[in-house]
């Protein structure tokens, strides 16, 4: 089992959401975070328009998923097809050693 953990633009979250979806992964979560990377944040007027602030974090949305060893290859291909432009994102694989549904018992690939 691999954990996918993608930072991507808040926009973006829908069409993460599809492509998860189209591939049959049932369950995933997403945060709201902020941080900073190559792409830089943009200007914003403040005080009513008359002062500009450049803010050192960008509003980013975090999305979490485990999902199948074999599935891995193919979601990444896909991501990078629909994802992949100069808005800008990272996508991370992680092995999963262990997982549990506290509900059933279920374990490993059984629990997800």
């Amino acid at each position: 089992m691999k954990k996918l953990e993608l930072f991507i633009p808040d926009r973006r979250l829908d069409e993460v959401s599809e492509i998860l979806r189209d591939a049959e992964i049932i369950g995933m979560s997403h945060h709201r975070i902020e941080g900073r990377g190559k792409v830089k944040a943009e200007a914003v007027s403040v005080g009513r328009g008359t002062m500009r602030y450049k803010p050192e974090f960008i509003p980013r949305t975090k999305v979490e998923v485990i999902v199948k060893d074999e599935k891995v290859e193919g979601l990444i291909s896909v991501f990078r097809d629909k994802l992949g432009d100069n808005i800008g994102g990272k996508l991370f694989v992680i092995n999963v050693e262990k997982a549990m549904d506290l509900s059933t018992g279920n374990s490993d690939e059984n629990a997800i």
